[in-house]
């Protein structure tokens, strides 16, 4: 069966999130728990704050599945309801498949150290 990841939308205010790392590469075989990506909302435009309204959030695969296509890229914004991978149950099965469902996620708020030691 084919299954997509699709953006979700983690704030009621979020119009959109950037792509701040991308962890498997397409082919492997992820299994529950498995990394895939982390993102970046940044708010400042949509509400105001005395800080800067950003989070950091990570996706995190709740089922196994191969990763077939990733369709964005490190830096990316990307909307919301946006496609961002394409999975598979099986490793071969064929991408001209119409999709059978969204895979299931977890979402995770993360505390993004990178920005820390710069």
């Amino acid at each position: 069966m084919i299954l997509t990841v699709m953006l979700p939308q983690v704030n009621a205010n979020m119009k959109s999130a950037m792509v701040q790392a991308l962890y498997p590469s397409e082919g492997t075989l992820l299994v529950p728990g498995a990394k895939l990506l982390d993102l970046k909302v940044d708010l400042s435009l949509a509400v105001g704050h005395d800080c800067p309204p950003v989070s950091f959030y990570r996706l995190a695969l709740r089922e196994r599945a191969w990763l077939r296509k990733l369709l964005v890229a490190a830096e990316d914004d990307v909307a919301v309801g946006a496609p961002l991978a394409i999975l598979s149950t099986d490793p071969d099965e064929s991408l001209d498949s119409a999709p059978g469902r969204d895979a299931r996620l977890s979402i995770a708020g993360i505390l993004y150290q990178s920005d820390w030691w710069n």
